[in-house]
């Protein structure tokens, strides 16, 4: 990794009268996870590079640099098409632990620049402006000296910059030139500036809400834009659709993020884990990882899930049951839960295994027991076990029966939250 970051990057800002203004900048790392693989491995650069979770043949892409992304490598790709794509794509075994580390030094970077109000994931932020921040010319300063900061932490690093009246639009100006851009959205152009986009490349618009316009006659930004805040609403079913007609119109203000309501893990597995039998361990790692999530957010689960993946036979190919109890997150009990699902999952070889938690309910929202029960013995003992693996490293410390798994199932990066570091001390040595 590169040296210490270059002090006092933050630029002097003038005074500007009758400048338009912006509220926000938001930052979109490209190509996060293959950047950092080139800046670690200078003999990557400039070449197609896909970051896997694993090395073998059924996995896919969870990052392509952008001399891959030019054969048409996308995010998600499965390995073999990536390799029709892409016949001389270089690949490799992806390294959490490294982009952890490199998001905070980041992090650290853009808050010389100016504070980050919210990190929305590993590989994207967002800074409210303030004052003379908000003067549009002095924002480009502002995005300027991100960047700069942004290359002495990696050389090849590159982040694409939204500046907008709103969170919202700042993060939909960052897509809009890739990479390495700078685009700037202004209240006075809003909302046709928006019209060359589609309706699907706004945040929040996957799939199922495009087809849902689509059966509306809405394919178009200028056709979305016509419409009313109540119609908006009407076909979203809810009032996320009037929101998004004041943020494409530059309001301001976004809502706190909502409660969770589901946490889990899931894995491919090695050829080894495959056998029904011996995909077990991995299922209870992955439990016991989840678990541990939820007493760190401070969250009790109400229900079970588990989804199996079959390798090839007949169908069905995807299997998934799940359980309710009371609210619980100490493993011990949970475990019970799990068995019970794995006795009636199908016998048969695996290739996917997914254990997940829901209807969450946070520390003031569960309803206490009338008396003194096992399960809060269990909770002092998992929370013992916490105790131990933050002291002295994961793993320390895990339930006997995953044993055979303790390698497998490493810690991944979920979209929305960035691991905490000393996860990972397990896995390093």
């Amino acid at each position: 990794m590169t040296g210490p970051l270059i002090a006092g990057a933050r630029p002097r800002l003038a005074s500007l009268p009758e400048s338009p203004e912006v509220g926000w900048l938001f930052l979109d790392l490209n190509a996060y996870f293959a950047s950092v693989e080139q800046q670690e491995r200078p003999e990557l650069r400039g070449r197609p590079v896909a970051v896997v979770p694993m090395i073998t043949r059924n996995t896919c892409c969870i990052a392509a640099s952008y001399e891959a992304k030019a054969f048409g490598v996308k995010t998600g790709v499965s390995l073999a098409d990536a390799r029709k794509l892409c016949p001389q794509i270089e690949l490799v075994a992806g390294q959490p632990r490294l982009y952890v580390e490199y998001h905070h030094r980041i992090l650290a970077a853009v808050e010389q620049c100016l504070p980050v109000d919210s990190v929305l994931s590993i590989d994207e932020m967002a800074c409210r402006l303030l004052g003379r921040e908000r003067q549009v010319e002095n924002a480009r300063r502002l995005a300027r000296a991100v960047k700069a900061a942004l290359r002495q932490v990696g050389e090849t690093l590159r982040c694409s910059v939204g500046l907008a009246p709103n969170r919202f639009l700042a993060k939909v100006a960052s897509d809009m030139q890739k990479p390495d851009g700078l685009t700037v959205l202004l209240a006075r152009d809003l909302p046709q500036a928006l019209f060359a986009l589609a309706p699907g490349d706004l945040p929040g618009i996957g799939p199922r809400m495009q087809q849902r316009l689509a059966r509306a006659g809405i394919t178009t930004m200028p056709q979305m834009a016509a419409l009313s805040p109540g119609a908006m609403r009407g076909l979203w079913g809810s009032v996320l659709g009037e929101r998004m007609w004041h943020w494409m119109r530059g309001a301001d203000f976004h809502d706190p993020e909502p409660p969770r309501k589901s946490l889990g893990k899931q894995h491919v597995l090695a050829p080894e884990f495959r056998p029904f039998a011996a995909a077990w361990p991995v299922a209870l790692k992955m439990l016991h990882m989840a678990a541990g999530e939820l007493r760190q957010l401070g969250l009790w689960a109400r229900g079970l899930g588990l989804g199996c993946e079959f390798l090839g036979g007949p169908p069905p190919a995807f299997w998934q049951d799940q359980c309710r109890f009371l609210p619980c997150r100490n493993e011990f009990t949970l475990q019970a839960h799990l068995r019970r699902l794995w006795a009636r999952c199908p016998p048969r070889p695996l290739i996917l295994i997914s254990v997940y938690f829901d209807r969450l309910a946070a520390e003031g929202e569960r309803t206490l027991p009338l008396f003194e029960a096992a399960d809060d013995r269990r909770d002092r003992a998992s929370a013992a076990m916490d105790a131990l693996n933050r002291k002295f490293g994961p793993q320390t410390v895990y339930p006997a029966g995953l044993y055979p798994a303790r390698d497998s199932a490493p810690v991944r990066i979920p979209f929305r939250t960035i691991p905490r570091l000393d996860r990972f001390k397990a896995q390093t040595g």
